[in-house]
């Protein structure tokens, strides 16, 4: 009876272990944060998850974009280190191979980053649903791409035209959020450093790092997550992006 207990009460030391060490994992390893904004252009990833694109590379790194024009981009840079290119399903919502969607292109549903929207669909009865009420034409990933490519140079000039009235309202939101403060009249520096500045240029080298500074703070100033909207927070970034150095 004696070695019967002995069993159990070695058998139940185990087992709680055993679950112990099963949970740890669990309860150690935080999931990764999703990207909240486009590395390229720095729109919020959420406001545009109908159209945003996840590219995986050979190294096993990822960058997801705004849309296939910011996506392009990338491709142009690393055009064969692109193991896997993925697109939201603009119906469903859900992430699909980017190669084997369907794509609507020429709609007249507004593109992103771009004159000319080309949106994906997993289903073709879903493409042809939309195309009878928004019109367009239907095509593969390689009709979207080169698309893309060849509207570059005129969407980047439409772009530029949009950044340059968004950082004009920029100016203005960074005064009325006190920022000229620390950082002087027109953010040319105070007490903190200037935006105009080699050194500030370097450290911010992507529209993401500006945001990012902004939202969660840096030394000496607080972070302002929360009381600035998504529109102001990218008009502000745009205007202090605007004020690098030329090269």
């Amino acid at each position: 009876m004696k070695n019967y207990k002995n069993f159990c009460l070695t058998a139940g030391v185990i087992i709680i272990l055993l679950i112990t060490f099963l949970l740890l994992p669990s309860l150690n390893v935080k999931a990764k944060e999703e990207p909240k904004w486009c590395p390229l252009c720095g729109m919020n990833l959420k406001m545009y998850h109908q159209t945003s694109n996840r590219l995986t590379y050979s190294d096993g790194t990822k960058d997801q974009t705004c849309s296939i024009f910011c996506a392009a981009q990338l491709y142009e840079k690393r055009p064969t280190e692109i193991d896997r290119w993925e697109v939201v399903d603009y119906e469903t919502k859900g992430w699909i191979d980017a190669r084997k969607a369907k794509w609507l292109i020429e709609s007249d549903i507004p593109g992103v980053m771009t004159a000319v929207s080309k949106l994906a669909f997993s289903s073709l009865e879903d493409a042809k649903k939309y195309q009878k009420k928004h019109g367009g034409k239907i095509g593969t990933f390689d009709d979207a791409l080169n698309r893309t490519l060849s509207d570059m140079g005129s969407d980047r000039k439409m772009i530029m035209a949009r950044v340059a009235e968004m950082a004009k309202m920029g100016k203005d939101l960074a005064g009325k959020q006190g920022c000229y403060k620390c950082h002087g009249e027109e953010g040319k520096g105070g007490s903190a450093s200037g935006w105009n500045t080699p050194a500030f240029s370097k450290k911010m080298d992507t529209r993401v790092k500006i945001k990012e500074a902004i939202t969660k703070g840096c030394p000496g100033m607080p972070g302002h997550d929360g009381k600035i909207d998504e529109k102001g927070l990218h008009a502000i970034t745009l205007y202090i992006w605007s004020l690098r150095p030329m090269k």
